[in-house]
């Protein structure tokens, strides 16, 4: 019997070794797919203390926020640029919104050409890329709960946490957070500082080399308007169910007049399926988001286009015809507002 399980693993070595080779090479960064991992945990244990807060306040006041961002209040009467092409005029969140961000960028590299705004169950944040993943840089700024002070984790990589020295961005105070593990500090590119609203945030950048990994991100940290901010969205959903959660939104805007733009919200059905209802313009390309990953893989999925929009309801996991997660019941719900951005509305849901 030993012998023949010796044969059996040495042939499972085998078949092993030749499907690997097979495969094709992996597309993950696994230090970063860690560093951002271990910051989202991070944030999730500073923001229990101020979430019991932040909660009562929501209560007594009896407001409606489904996903929002940890910044301070935006300053009145900024009337800051709509990151991408028009004025909006600084819109504040005055319906049932979905999507809420800590802050804005400001300036960004002639590569960049997306900035999305997104909100799921890691955090929210805003995202600025190009189309090649390898080149230009790309840009995650988050934000930590109001009134936290961040400190460095003591453990990163395989090495002690470093605080370095960063000159100040606005007059407030800045540093970078770094690694003895030098393999581990040469793949991550942290800048915090604080804004002119007493927010912390942290800016990942990837993708700068030589003298471009401090100078640009130090640039664009610099241009960061601090201050919640609800974008206006395309989409809006005419009915909701009783039993519908909101799970996430997105929005993608180009940062010239002639790119595409999509928005998308998901959401989950009586504890069942994962729905994604959204829209875009028409000729955009929804296969990749800002930071390369890949948008969903449906198994279900019901379009239809009209005026220059395509509008989608997508399943993960539903049954056609089933009355629960079922896309073309879910398309029948939304709205689309055209390509005009000054029909958009931060009223997204009913």
């Amino acid at each position: 019997m030993s012998g023949e399980g010796g044969e059996l693993s040495v042939r499972m070595a085998r078949y092993v070794a030749v499907e690997e080779e097979k495969a094709p090479p992996s597309r993950v960064d696994p230090a970063l797919a860690v560093r951002r991992g271990r910051a989202v945990l991070r944030r999730r244990t500073w923001a229990v203390v101020s979430a019991a807060a932040a909660a009562a306040v929501v209560l007594s006041a009896g407001s409606f926020a489904v996903l929002g961002s940890g910044g301070g209040a935006d300053p009145a009467g900024t009337g800051v640029p709509r990151q991408g092409r028009s004025p909006s005029g600084g819109n504040a969140a005055t319906g049932r919104t979905v999507l809420t961000v800590p802050g804005r960028f400001g300036w960004l590299p002639d590569s960049v050409t997306t900035v999305e705004y997104r909100a799921d169950s890691t955090g929210v944040s805003v995202v600025a890329g190009g189309a090649d993943a390898d080149a230009g840089g790309r840009f995650h700024l988050t934000a930590f709960p109001e009134g936290v002070v961040p400190d460095v984790d003591p453990l990163i990589g395989g090495g002690d946490g470093l605080r370095l020295a960063a000159p100040p961005v606005n007059g407030q105070d800045a540093y970078w957070v770094s690694t003895t593990d030098q393999g581990y500090a040469l793949a991550m590119n942290v800048l915090r500082f604080r804004g002119t609203n007493g927010v912390w945030f942290e800016l990942d950048s990837t993708g700068l080399g030589g003298a471009d990994r401090q100078e640009v991100p130090l640039r664009v940290a610099a241009g960061v308007v601090p201050g919640r901010y609800t974008p206006p969205m395309p989409l809006a959903l005419s009915t909701l169910p009783v039993r519908a959660l909101v799970t996430g939104a997105e929005l993608s805007l180009p940062v010239r007049a002639d790119g595409g733009w999509r928005a998308s919200v998901e959401l989950r059905e009586e504890g069942g399926p994962y729905l994604r209802v959204s829209v875009e313009s028409e000729g955009s390309s929804g296969s990749a988001a800002p930071d390369g990953t890949p948008t969903w893989a449906v198994d279900h999925q019901s379009c239809d286009s009209a005026g220059g929009v395509r509008r989608c309801a997508a399943a993960m996991q539903s049954v056609a015809g089933s009355g629960v997660g079922d896309p073309a019941a879910w398309l029948d719900r939304v709205v689309a507002r055209g390509t005009d951005e000054a029909a958009w509305s931060v009223d997204v849901l009913p």
